[in-house]
């Protein structure tokens, strides 16, 4: 029975590197996402109401911007060590979109709202391969719909605020080796569930060659519920695995930006951001059995993850071609909030560099169209310690070192139009 119980504890705890910086999405409109994300100084057009909600006082009239980004993640694991043995992860692509209106009240009021995928992606390995009994699949989609409200103060101040309400869905599959018997089980976890914040933002332009943005989006609480189901098991192991309704609250993190934009004449545009993510939220892993009991007694299981608040450090530029041709890069430095003890094939969770370009084009007076690539590098990181373990020859438990790296390829398109 007590084997019984670790199996259940394992199950949830896949869930432990879930919200790690890989599924935070930032990439929420093709025009920030060209200039690195550095866009909380700038915010000029409809994607403000993600990154900085004050920015919309600079748009007149009625604005609509719809897009969505491809992403193709890739990563690897070599070990566990001593062994230099290679597994990929399998190919996936993810499509999060973005969609935002807004209108011009009158000089002073603008509102927006906007459709946003802030949370996101997944990570698939084959179903034999040596980490098995941690992770096989694991998904999540959020969908985040944001109302914001911004005020033009003065001609240098403007103030935004908004709500938003969250919805999402995960997904977690993994193996159990159910020794002492030659036998495994799939373990499957899924669920959904709501949540709400807030989002807050001010822009400052105290002349015409500076802007300074500064922007906060709050923690969100999405109290899961799902079912644990366990399929493949001998007979006699009816109704000893976890199984029935659970519930399981989880914590996105804060995000507080500071941004400024730096237009030396018409043509050229350079922006810095600052992001700091307060990941420390997230200090442990909390589920409830509604229809299961443990052994002890217990109907839930807690574990410690004592994540580390992080930043990202972003910079863009933008050169007007023409009227109707814009050329943008940028570059963006991700750290990440995981200790090498706590990563896991989950999410292999790195310090990364992206790597970004991009062009906007006026098809018409009232149309336009971004495109931006972005290449996401992730250092390779080679774990020594880990917490996690795996059940290697004749069922023996050894920790899952080893080294990972990973990469991902984005392409983004956004369509505007403003009347």
């Amino acid at each position: 029975m007590k084997k019984l119980h670790t199996i259940a504890i394992v199950l949830m705890f896949i869930t432990s590197n879930y919200f790690a910086s890989g599924f935070q999405i930032n990439e929420q409109g093709s025009k920030a996402m060209a200039m690195g994300g550095a866009f909380t100084g700038l915010a000029n057009d409809v994607s403000a109401i993600y990154f900085n909600p004050s920015g919309i006082t600079q748009l007149s009239g009625t604005n609509f911007l719809v897009g969505a980004t491809l992403i193709s993640p890739s990563a690897s694991f070599r070990g566990p060590l001593p062994s230099i043995t290679e597994t990929k992860m399998e190919k996936q692509l993810f499509t999060p979109i973005h969609f935002g209106i807004t209108h011009q009240v009158n000089d002073k009021l603008h509102l927006g709202f906007s459709v946003n995928n802030n949370y996101g992606l997944g990570t698939k390995w084959d179903k034999e391969w040596i980490g098995k009994f941690m992770a096989v699949e694991t998904n999540i989609r959020t969908f985040f719909f944001t109302g914001v409200a911004s005020y033009k103060v003065s001609d240098i101040l403007s103030l935004g605020f908004g709500y938003s309400f969250a919805y999402g869905d995960v997904l977690i599959g993994k193996k159990a080796n159910l020794s002492p018997f030659n036998a495994e089980a799939y373990l499957e976890l899924s669920g959904n569930g709501t949540g709400s914040g807030f989002t807050a933002g001010l822009l400052l332009t105290p002349s015409k060659a500076i802007s300074i943005g500064l922007s906060y989006r709050s923690e969100v609480r999405i109290d899961f519920t799902g079912d644990a189901t366990a399929t493949g098991a001998p007979k006699q192991y009816d109704g000893l695995l976890p199984h029935g309704a659970i519930e399981a609250p989880l914590t996105t993190p804060s995000n507080i930006t500071l941004g400024v934009a730096i237009k030396p004449n018409k043509k050229l545009t350079f922006t810095a951001d600052y992001q700091y993510v307060g990941w420390a939220s997230y200090d442990k892993l909390e589920v409830k059995f509604n229809d299961y009991t443990f052994p002890d007694g217990t109907n839930n299981t807690a574990s410690v993850r004592d994540y580390n608040n992080t930043f990202i450090a972003r910079a863009g530029m933008e050169y007007l071609f023409s009227k109707s041709l814009a050329l943008r890069a940028g570059i963006l430095y991700d750290k990440n909030p995981i200790d090498d003890s706590k990563v896991d094939p989950t999410l292999p969770d790195a310090d990364r560099l992206g790597f970004n370009a991009g062009i906007g084009y006026k098809l018409s007076k009232n149309l336009s169209v971004d495109l931006a690539y972005m290449f996401l590098r992730f250092d390779e990181r080679k774990i020594t310690n880990s917490e996690e373990s795996y059940s290697g020859i004749s069922n023996s438990i050894a920790p899952m070192n080893g080294v990972y790296n990973s990469s991902a390829h984005l392409l983004s398109m956004t369509l505007s139009y403003n009347f």
